[in-house]
């Protein structure tokens, strides 16, 4: 399991190409929780002339497409393509949401096909390597029509996009706890793989406890076996990463190409040896090809990289900002209804 079974999937380009694709269509998308739909107004060519694309840059709150996701290994991210005159989808495009890693952003780039079976195609698990290894039956037909691009990125865990989903009591008390815990303090918009120091403390008390021999053994050996994967392979093929970073983690060298800033097989954890203008201060880039810096192997989205417009930052503090009140007025209520909230209504008897 590479994360999250619950989270949203939204986009974080402002448009999404549909190369060598030539009809003016809308877009519908579903998963495994929810569905949205992108509108033919939004639907425009591309001015090369090699395509379409969806404008999906946020005008004050709207046209920000977010799918909830409930089952994120049970069903994908399905794209269909619908032009007037034709009933059903006229072609089709679908992402399998185990490819992406939690809260981080991927460059995407899958075929946009058509084919007369289409509930086959959405209902299986049909990539483009078992396409081109003619593993998949019944679909003969299966054509490839364009290209689709975007960005996006599954965020993990529970938002307010989940509220408008709510189909039973379950999710409802579901979604009300994570809210009532967002009010309090318990529970970020964001969900990080971090566990708090004191419950990190103990953990590792109980470990050495655990262990006669690590009773007295150093902290460097403490620190090997208390490593999240119990052993230390620092340095065992080549130099110890953390010789081309600082005490905070960030990277100040790149390895391969530059000296590193420690000494190699046994950094320290002073940056005495750093030069403060060798490096942004302000990045916090490990070394890791993520969306952010590397294009995808298909090949790289063109202008849906871009992100916003210049007043992209005060809509997004306008969008909190409301956000914030929302949540007040809901907490507000909550608190005021008390023990009321839970209790069933009472009906008068004559």
């Amino acid at each position: 399991m590479l994360g999250w079974d619950v989270g949203t999937f939204e986009f974080t380009s402002t448009k999404i190409l549909a190369l060598n694709y030539h009809s003016h269509a809308k877009l519908k998308m579903r998963t495994g929780g929810s569905s949205g739909v992108i509108g033919r107004t939004q639907c425009h060519a591309l001015p090369e002339g090699d395509g379409m694309f969806f404008d999906i840059a946020k005008h004050e709150g709207k046209n920000n497409v977010r799918l909830p996701v409930k089952f994120r290994y049970r069903s994908p991210v399905i794209f269909e393509f619908h032009v007037t005159g034709k009933r059903g989808a006229a072609a089709y495009a679908m992402i399998w949401l185990h490819h992406l890693v939690d809260n981080t952003v991927t460059d995407i780039n899958i075929p946009i096909w058509t084919t007369k079976n289409g509930s086959r195609l959405t209902q299986n698990y049909i990539t483009e390597e078992n396409v081109k290894d003619s593993q998949v039956a019944g679909l003969e037909d299966l054509q490839e029509v364009g290209r689709m691009q975007f960005r996006c990125q599954f965020k993990a865990g529970t938002d307010e996009d989940h509220e408008a989903f709510i189909v039973d009591n379950d999710s409802r008390e579901t979604y009300e706890t994570w809210e009532a815990c967002l009010a309090e303090g318990v529970r970020n918009q964001k969900v990080t793989k971090q566990l708090p120091p004191k419950t990190e403390e103990l953990h590792n008390q109980s470990l050495t406890e655990a262990r006669d021999v690590l009773k007295d053994a150093g902290p460097e050996e403490q620190e090997k076996w208390l490593s999240k994967t119990g052993e230390d392979w620092s340095g065992a093929f080549s130099h110890d990463p953390k010789a081309y970073m600082d005490s905070k983690g960030r990277k100040r060298a790149e390895p391969g190409k530059d000296d590193p800033v420690h000494d190699p097989y046994n950094p320290s954890s002073d940056d005495d040896n750093i030069d403060d203008n060798s490096d942004d201060s302000d990045s916090d880039d490990l070394g890791i090809q993520d969306g952010h810096n590397a294009g995808n192997k298909n090949g790289t989205p063109r202008s849906s990289r871009s992100h916003g417009h210049a007043n992209g930052a005060d809509g997004e503090s306008r969008q909190e900002e409301k956000r914030r009140e929302v949540a007040n007025k809901k907490s507000e209520k909550r608190k005021g209804r008390g023990l009321m909230q839970w209790k069933p209504v009472r009906v008068g008897r004559s």
